[in-house]
């Protein structure tokens, strides 16, 4: 096919998908059959997508053929897909399937592999002979450097509404798997590949069903089409409406999960990672910003292999007169990312973006952009990536090998020689740090003796130690990430990365040595809770323990008579004393409406599932502190709780609620979108949550409701922008510092400033919070700040909210402290602003309260340690009363 423009190839397969004197796009969809007798139809596969001298076997049915129409003439659903993958594995001795795990909604997450029959037929023993290669330069040991099989990852539509990526996918697998063309054939000798088609699939299929229900015949290029427009959530975020491009790292979900096991199980030297981005804009592919956007943590020659990619990319799309930009906008220093990771453990990862049409077509300032002509620049890019991965193998191989053996010489400088963890109270998310380290291939190892370290005792058998020198060095600096100085003020996404902060645990540094004989044994990878002891008197628990909000929640919606503590106390069974501190729970034996045997078996039960230490008592007398009899032990009740959901609200917010609620607490929460806000009868519900987002559809009388429910007895929850809404309607009384500011710089009449233009962006850069760890200092004896051991509570913060501490001064629960920042960009202004404002602060109003989350304490499923204070709110704010707080 001749070169076009952009513009005018757009306008080409605008013509062919819509003009009349072929035939119209609804004949197209409705009888595909038609375009093979056409003789003026345009074939995508034969004089678009392929190249113009490829051969393909007769015996494996393109993708047209099989399907019944040709890519990128609808959007190709996540079954079909699997059955084209199928179809191929069952027909070609070139392709293997591995089913890897399967999303929350249950669909099968694949990779197909592609290579020589050979290579298919050994694969096992290919990557064995890889991973003893990679084990030696683990263990710092010399390598045999004789070429290995090349293993080439090419990873699609982890977002599920960027499905151009998708579709290149099904054509990269037939081109693989057919191509007669001798350049192939030589290619998959020397390596295997691995399509990742769609790494979300259950976006991918809800993204998917919209655009093929809402299409229009022909196209409407308008991007306020229907078409482009998809409904809250959208199609970008899996099924709890998580971004599982922010998940390599955290290990929430099963997607991530089974991705990551697969990666390190094999290790790649290659991984593509293919996406989308606005409408209007071009192409992207690496380099980033040399320095200010690379991590300092991945040697430099992982970057340069960068620039020795980018040739490959730029030689392609000038071929087919493509537009690209590189060198800007997205950066390599978040290692979560499905193109950072790699980097991070000694792979070459590079990010590819296409302008995407959200749809089959959509005018642009750029011209006609079509879905075909994405899927084209997307499928040319993994065949250029395939031809550099070959070309550079050795160098890939050879950067692995030196990435490993150089993490124990960065170690040997690190003043740190092991972090320790104490996981005392944190049985459960003791286990989920083990399972992500072990995820992540880290090392870690029980510690055997009590240890201060930083002023914190850590004690033997319930604290870990991670030592640094280890192959695997890098990521352990990622999770205890400190970093605060960096080249660059504006980043793509957050700076900081230190995920250690978000689980809560106290945690230090050991600078010295440790004895060869502290590393030489084995770890239990999980934790596991006491032999519950039955009792005819009560039960007690501390509320200190992680699994305490979950079993509450557990209690309580099976109607048991449980009450917390507002006062510290000891009790002393069979001589041993036993602590316990604000917030414990008492679980009377007497007084409940089943059976003292019934209770004990289910307190069994619970016990074992949330792996927890609940204590028999046969005495309500305390050796210290209140009795079991006191009136400072609170009554509690179930609390129902609604989420409103919907358009204008943060999906991101709502979907971590939803998660938390349902995979955390295991307790139901009604989600309800916010046009429907005057079905609900809101008596019925306890808690209400409201996350950030535009709150315009809540008119005048929603508003009256609200505050009366929540004078009547309710407890409100607001997180991020929902308290800014809740102050403009009157409902609270915060007070934001940023108008304090503008009223000062007025009066002071601020002198005008002039800039260069060019600067602008870096300037206004140094402005906004992006993505950073910063300090705060949390009541221990609020019952918001229940449960918490130490004052000092970590929390991510991405946006400028400053709010002044409240007027109700026992009520400003968490605080900045003074020189907040623990981790990422901050500019000097904005930590002064921060210190001494308000994180979390409460508002009694009548019978009731709102409790206010300025920052996000679920922040993607991991924030365990935040996500205590957000439980707190939900199952012991019922005990926060009007005037000074008991």
């Amino acid at each position: 096919m001749k070169k076009y423009s952009v513009f005018l190839q757009g306008l080409l397969l605008l013509f062919f998908l819509s003009s009349g004197n072929l035939f119209s796009y609804a004949q197209v969809t409705t009888t595909p059959k038609l375009l093979q007798k056409g003789a003026a139809s345009l074939n995508l596969e034969k004089d678009y997508y392929f190249l113009s001298q490829s051969r393909f076997s007769a015996d494996i049915p393109a993708p047209s053929q099989f399907f019944n129409r040709q890519i990128g003439h609808s959007h190709t659903r996540y079954d079909q897909l699997l059955d084209y993958f199928r179809l191929l594995e069952r027909i070609s001795d070139r392709v293997k399937v591995d089913t890897i795990g399967y999303t929350w909604e249950g669909r099968p997450l694949i990779v197909l592999k592609v290579s020589s029959p050979e290579n298919i037929r050994n694969s096992e023993q290919i990557r064995d002979q890889h991973i003893k290669n990679v084990k030696l330069a683990k263990d710092n040991l010399p390598v045999n450097n004789k070429q290995q099989t090349g293993l080439i990852f090419l990873g699609f539509s982890v977002h599920g509404n960027e499905t151009s990526a998708a579709e290149a996918s099904i054509l990269t697998a037939y081109y693989l798997a057919a191509s007669e063309d001798p350049k192939v054939l030589d290619q998959l000798s020397k390596a295997i590949f691995f399509i990742d088609p769609v790494r979300n699939p259950d976006g991918y299929d809800r993204y998917v069903n919209w655009v093929n229900a809402n299409t229009s015949f022909p196209p409407n290029g308008n991007p306020l089409d229907r078409e482009h427009n998809e409904v809250w959530p959208g199609g970008r975020t899996n099924h709890y409406w998580f971004d599982l491009n922010r998940d390599w790292i955290n290990q929430v979900h099963p997607e991530s999960k089974a991705r990551v096991h697969y990666f390190q199980h094999w290790l790649p030297h290659f991984q593509g990672d293919f996406h989308e981005m606005g409408a209007s804009s071009s192409f992207f592919f690496e380099p980033t910003k040399s320095d200010a956007q690379e991590s300092p943590l991945v040697p430099k020659s992982t970057y340069a292999l960068n620039y020795k990619f980018a040739n490959y990319y730029a030689q392609t799309l000038d071929e087919i007169g493509s537009f690209y930009f590189t060198k800007e906008q997205f950066d390599n220093i978040n290692p979560t990312y499905g193109s950072t990771y790699p980097d991070h453990v000694g792979s070459l990862g590079i990010l590819f973006e296409q302008a995407s049409p959200r749809g089959l077509f959509q005018v642009t300032n750029n011209g006609d952009l079509t879905y075909p002509f994405a899927i084209r620049n997307h499928f040319r890019i993994a065949l250029a990536s395939i031809n550099a991965a070959i070309d550079h193998r050795v160098e890939l191989q050879e950067n692995q090998f030196n990435f490993f053996r150089s993490a124990f010489e960065l170690a040997s400088k690190d003043p740190i020689k092991a972090y320790i963890v104490d996981l005392k109270y944190n049985n459960r998310t003791g286990n989920h740090f083990k399972e992500l380290l072990t995820q992540h291939q880290i090392q870690f190892i029980d510690n055997k003796r009590d240890i201060k370290v930083d002023g914190k005792d850590f004690e033997k058998g319930s604290s870990i130690l991670i030592p640094t020198a280890q192959a695997n060095y890098r990521l352990v600096k990622v999770i205890f990430d400190e970093t605060k100085v960096y080249v660059d003020s504006v980043f793509y996404d957050g700076s900081g990365n230190s995920i250690a902060y978000l689980y809560g645990f106290p945690y230090a540094g050991v600078k010295q040595e440790l004895d060869k004989k502290e590393t030489d044994h084995t770890v239990d990878p999980t934790i596991s809770a006491s032999t519950l002891i039955k009792s005819n008197y009560a039960y007690l628990v501390d509320w200190r323990q992680d699994g305490a909000p979950w079993l509450l929640s557990q209690l309580l919606q099976q109607n048991i008579l449980v009450k917390s503590s507002t006062s510290p106390f000891e009790v002393v069974n069979q001589g041993q004393a036993f602590t316990f501190d604000y917030g414990s729970l008492l679980i009377p034996v007497n007084g409940q409406t089943i059976s003292a045997d019934e209770l004990f078996a289910l307190l069994q039960d619970l016990n074992k599932r949330g792996n927890l230490n609940i204590t028999a008592s046969s005495t309500g007398y305390s050796a210290k502190g209140i009795d079991f009899g006191s009136s400072a032990f609170k009554a509690l009740r179930s609390q129902n709780t609604l989420l409103l959901t919907g358009n204008g609200l943060s999906a991101y917010e709502a979907g971590e609620v939803w998660y938390a609620f349902e995979r955390q607490l295991e307790q139901p929460i009604l989600r309800l979108n916010i046009e429907q806000f005057n079905r609900v009868n809101l008596e019925e519900y306890q808690v209400l949550v409201l996350v950030s987002g535009e709150y315009s559809a809540l008119h005048v009388s929603a508003v009256e409701r609200i505050q009366n429910w929540v004078r009547n007895g309710g407890t409100l929850i607001a997180l991020g922008r929902a308290g800014q809404w809740l102050a403009n309607q009157k409902i609270a009384n915060f007070k934001f510092l940023d108008e304090r500011v503008e009223e000062k710089d007025n009066k002071l009449k601020k002198a005008k400033e002039r800039f260069e233009y060019a600067s602008a962006q870096s300037r206004e850069g140094t402005k906004r919070i992006g993505g950073t760890y910063f300090n705060t200092e949390i009541d221990l004896t609020h019952p918001i700040g229940y449960g918490y051991t130490q004052k000092n509570k970590a929390v991510y913060r991405s946006h400028n909210i400053f709010i002044e501490l409240g007027d109700q001064p026992y009520n400003n629960v968490s605080v900045y402290s003074k020189s907040p920042l623990l981790n990422g960009y901050a500019s000097i202004d904005n930590q002064k602003k921060l210190e001494g404002t308000a994180s979390i602060i409460v508002e009694n109003s009548g019978n009731g309260r709102i409790v206010y989350f300025v920052d996000d304490p679920l922040f993607r499923g991991i924030s365990f340690g935040n996500a205590r204070s957000f439980f707190n709110a939900v199952l012991l704010g019922q005990m926060l009363q009007s005037g000074v707080r008991r």
